[in-house]
C-alpha cells in the first residue's frame, strides 16, 4: 500500500514538470557543457527570446545524435516556442488596429 502512495505522489510531479523542465531533464546525463546550453536556451525561451531559443534549438538537433526523450523535449518546446511567438505577433497586431 505504502509503495501505491508513493507511485500517485510520483506521477503528481511528473505533471507538474514543465515542457522546459522537460528539456533539461532530458540533458541531465550529458555534458556540463551540452547543460549549459540547454539551460540558454531556457532562460531565452522564459525571456521571451523565442527566435533565438528556437535557432539554438534547431542547431542542437542538428548536430548532435538525440536521444528519443531529447527529440521529444525538443520538438514540444520547438512548438510552444512557435505559438508563443505567434500569439505575440497577433497581440501586437491587435493593439495597432
Amino acid at each position: 500500500m505504502l509503495a501505491a502512495l508513493s507511485s500517485c505522489g510520483d506521477q503528481g510531479e511528473a505533471q507538474k514538470e514543465t515542457i522546459e523542465d522537460r528539456l533539461i531533464n532530458s540533458f541531465r546525463n550529458e555534458s556540463p557543457q551540452l547543460q549549459e546550453h540547454v539551460t540558454q536556451i531556457v532562460q531565452e525561451a522564459r525571456m521571451h527570446q523565442y527566435q533565438q531559443a528556437m535557432n539554438k534549438l534547431a542547431l542542437l538537433s542538428a548536430t548532435r545524435r538525440l536521444t528519443k526523450d531529447q527529440k521529444i523535449a525538443v520538438e514540444l518546446l520547438s512548438k510552444q516556442l512557435r505559438y508563443d511567438m505567434e500569439e505575440e505577433i497577433f497581440q501586437k497586431q491587435s493593439k495597432q488596429e
